[in-house]
Formats: structure tokens, sequence, C-alpha cells
């Protein structure tokens, strides 16, 4: 299905914008947490967000599947583009006072990640990235952001304004991206591997998906996960990291993650410079 990139990113970076000002704006103050039946949390700001990534998108005409709201069957999945969200990815973080969390936006369509945004407020990361526009790192002025929201030029500002991906040159130091919560047996071997190769090997720790948008940077080699997650995981930054020349590659394997699992899963996902 063709779809107008430029457009629809230019709709989804000013939908995450906001989801990530009203999370931080609860995160700073104060918000309710329930357990979900999985026995998950979910607080007040996840849903707050979910509504302000919900009245954005839906005018788009895509489908909107979130973390927090109704799913599609497999059949629609397969033959439909559809918004892939998480309003908060890094709940745990957000409820532990990480700063780790962040809003993942993603568009799904043909089985793979073709536009992607990830927003950290607590840190100040915002991430961007399209099928045929490139892969972006915002490095300007949050508030100048927040003024040039309804510029219809918004897009180029924000382009303007950004670091094309990846912004850093290959690491020297081996430097290896662990999870804060996602460590795996089989991780931790690898580890073990690497730093008897490289003795001097740096873990750099992040919490959510945002650790994506620091791999497509390059502000570490390698980054692996071995346990299962669900789509709206990964999407936003599957493609930030593509489009920054990042394959996430199905574990073992020279294959790129894919989203057509029925269950709307994925078995994990190894990149590296």
């Amino acid at each position: 299905m063709k779809h107008e990139f430029k457009q629809l990113l230019d709709i989804a970076t000013k939908a995450t914008f906001l989801a990530g000002k009203e999370i931080f704006r609860q995160y700073k103050s104060e918000y309710e947490t329930e357990i979900k039946q999985d026995g998950s949390p979910v607080t007040s700001a996840d849903l707050a967000a979910n509504d302000i990534l919900m009245k954005h998108l839906q005018p788009t005409k895509i489908t909107v599947i979130s973390e927090e709201s109704g799913h599609y069957t497999h059949e629609f999945r397969q033959n439909n583009a559809y918004w892939c969200i998480d309003p908060i990815d890094g709940t745990h973080d957000f409820v532990d006072r990480t700063d780790e969390f962040c809003v993942s936006v993603g568009l799904v369509d043909e089985n793979t990640s073709k536009l992607g945004v990830l927003y950290a407020p607590a840190l100040d990361l915002f991430y961007f990235a399209a099928e045929g526009v490139g892969s972006f790192k915002f490095n300007s002025s949050f508030d100048d952001l927040e003024k040039n929201l309804e510029s219809d030029d918004f897009l180029d500002y924000l382009i303007s304004n950004s670091e094309s991906l990846p912004n850093h040159p290959l690491q020297e130091k081996q430097m290896f991206m662990a999870s804060r919560y996602h460590r795996h047996p089989k991780i931790e071997a690898h580890i073990n591997k690497l730093k008897e190769k490289y003795p001097d090997l740096e873990l750099v720790t992040m919490g959510s998906a945002i650790k994506l948008g620091l791999m497509a940077e390059r502000k570490a080699n390698e980054y692996l996960r071995f346990t299962r997650f669900n789509f709206w995981d990964v999407a936003g930054g599957h493609a930030i990291c593509k489009y920054a020349g990042l394959k996430l590659l199905q574990p073992n394997t020279d294959l790129e993650i894919n989203y057509e699992r029925e269950d709307m899963r994925i078995e994990g996902y190894s990149m590296k410079w």
C-alpha cells in the first residue's frame, strides 16, 4: 500500500510530542496506577497519552493498534497498514522513576515498520524516521519545537533542527547495550565472551525502547534481546534503526524481524554495527 510518509510523519511527530508532554506533566506531579490482568502496571499517564495519540492518528484513516486498546485480527493486519503504538514504553521505568521511558509510535505496512517516532521526555531524546525521509534525532530547543507545532512546515522545521542518523562514528571501544529488565542467560553468556575478547568492554544499561534510538546513533556497538515482546514494543524504534542503516535481525539469522505472527509477538532480535 502506498502512503505519503512525509505527511504521516508530520502527524506522528506532533502526536508523539504532545503525548510525551502529558506523561511528563503527570510524572512530575501525580498519577494513578492500576495493575492489569497480566500483572503489569498501567497508569493514568498511559491512558491520557493513549487518548492523545488516538485523537491525532485516527483522522489519518489508518487503523490504530495500541497496547492500551483493542487489537485487530491477523487477517486484517496482513492486508492493511496500521499504526502500532505504545503510549508509555517502559511503564516500570515510569513508576520506578528511572526517567527511562518513552512514547513509541510506529507504522506497520507489509509486515515491516515503515515509520517510527520515539520520545523520552525526561531525557530530552526525540527520534523520528520514515521510508523515503530518513532517520533523525532532534537536537534543538524543545520550547521552540512546541512553538512550531501548528506551523504548516513543521516537519521541515523538525528536520532542519535535527541530526541525520547515525550521528556518531563507530565506537572504537566495544560497548554493549544491555536492557535494564530483560536480561537473559544467553545474553549474560554472550557478554562474558565479549569480555574475554575485549577486557575493557563497557555495558550501557537502558530501559524501554529508547535504547533503539541510542543504537541508531551508534552509542553502542551491539544489542541483543532473547525474550519475547509485543509488536508495539519495537515498531517505533525498528524504523528509526532501519532507516539509519541498522538491521534488527531475528536471533542467529540474517533475516530481519517482521510483523507476521498471529499473536503479535516477536521472539527477540539482534543488532550490531
